[in-house]
């Protein structure tokens, strides 16, 4: 992936995302605060609800193992890039990229 605005978006929020879990190691807590404080990143973030995301995308899911979290922090990294913001890139791309840079 060349750097774009889907790379970039994805760099920050992924950092944003690892710094705040690995202070606390709450990933609900991690991912909302990724998405306040990357909300400004692009215009059409910046009506994310990030309760409403969070409770989208884990309706009828249980997470039990870190590599679920894992998963679970790519996914809704993807759904902001891929879904909200829009992107050029495939599903399974972003996907590929985003799991390089979550290290939890």
């Amino acid at each position: 992936m060349s750097v774009s605005i889907e790379s970039t978006l994805i760099l920050e929020m992924s950092a944003a995302y690892n710094a705040h879990f690995m202070q606390n190691a709450n990933a609900g807590e991690a991912l909302v605060h990724m998405m306040e404080m990357c909300n400004s990143l692009h215009p059409k973030l910046r009506s994310v609800n990030p309760k409403e995301v969070l409770a989208l995308l884990s309706m009828g899911k249980t997470f039990t193992s870190r590599a679920q979290l894992r998963n679970f922090a790519v996914d809704v990294i993807v759904y902001l890039v891929g879904d909200v913001v829009g992107s050029k890139y495939s599903h399974s791309e972003l996907i590929e990229v985003t799991q390089q840079k979550i290290t939890s």
